[in-house]
Parts: C-alpha cells; sequence; structure tokens
C-alpha cells in the first residue's frame, strides 16, 4: 500500500467515490452534523457525494509542499493498491494554539477491505507525519456507535478526552 498526501494531481473522481460509496450512517459525529454533510444523526444529506466533491476539491489546493511548515493546513490523505484508491483521510494541523496539533477529521477504508491493517496503517502514516511536522498532540472524533473505529483508535493510544452533545431545538 502507497500512502502520500493527495494533491492537484489526485483523481477527484477517485477520491470522492472511495469516500462516499463506503460510508455509514455509524461514521455520523458533530462536525458532519454542523455542516452540510448529514441532516441529522443517522442520516445523511441527499447530496453527500456532491458535498464530498467539493470538499476534496478544495482541499487539493492546497499545496504539498507547505504541509511541513504550514501555520495551519489542511489535506487530504491516499492510499492506493494496485493502481486504485483503498482509503481516503482529511487532515489538519496548526501551530496557532499553546501545542501544535493535528486532527484526523476523516478516515474511510474500502468496506471490502477492512479488517486486515489498512486503517491502521494510514492513521500510523499521519501520526508519523504529523509528528515529523513538529505536531506535539493528535486529535480525531468519531461517531459514538462506529465501535470498530473505536478499538482500532484506542489501540493506536488515543484516549477519550471529551463527549460531545447536541440538542436540536423544535
Amino acid at each position: 500500500m502507497r500512502i502520500s498526501i493527495a494533491d492537484r494531481n489526485s483523481d477527484l473522481e477517485a477520491l470522492t467515490g472511495i469516500f462516499s460509496d463506503n460510508l455509514t450512517t455509524s461514521y455520523i459525529s458533530h462536525s458532519e452534523l454542523q455542516g452540510p454533510r448529514a441532516i441529522r444523526p443517522g442520516e445523511w444529506t441527499g447530496d453527500i457525494k456532491a458535498v464530498l466533491r467539493r470538499e476534496i476539491a478544495e482541499r487539493l489546493r492546497e499545496p504539498m509542499d507547505a504541509f511541513p511548515a504550514a501555520e495551519f493546513w489542511q489535506g487530504v490523505i491516499e492510499a492506493q493498491e494496485d493502481g486504485g484508491i483503498v482509503a481516503i483521510a482529511f487532515v489538519t494541523l496548526s501551530r496557532k494554539a499553546n501545542v501544535p496539533f493535528g486532527v484526523v477529521e476523516d478516515i474511510v477504508v474500502d468496506a471490502k477491505l477492512r479488517d486486515h491493517g489498512r486503517g491502521g496503517a494510514v492513521m500510523e502514516w499521519i501520526v508519523d507525519a504529523f509528528r515529523r511536522a513538529g505536531i506535539k498532540r493528535v486529535f480525531l472524533e468519531s461517531g459514538i456507535t462506529n465501535e470498530s473505529a473505536h478499538h482500532l483508535f484506542e489501540r493506536l493510544g488515543f484516549e477519550t478526552v471529551s463527549i460531545v452533545m447536541m440538542r436540536d431545538e423544535p
């Protein structure tokens, strides 16, 4: 598996497809509910593929060479096998806080290829890239019912540090 930072030369349609085709409602967390992706817990917006295409296209505009030294950077990580995309991740790094931090905003692995170490390999690659860039703290969030992802994150050393709550007004 080859893991790298996606750039303007990456295949936007393949990246969008791997993301949108492998989502489940257990993936929905507060960031999906705060943006244009989800209507409510358990329900994606009807145009999720178009929403993701726009988000990915925007992130591919960030030059790859800005990553190591950027004060703030948002990008896409892609993992390929046999010429095809098998995983995608959205990441952000910020040096604006007292402790420089990175965020793994999203990670999606092809559903047919899960449970064989690909998600862990992508996560380890991201954490290592953050470390090399001087990032001292890594955050992520996950849908409350996405238990298999939670187990992976815990095995990789992540701990629960907060709980997000939501209230819809009538």
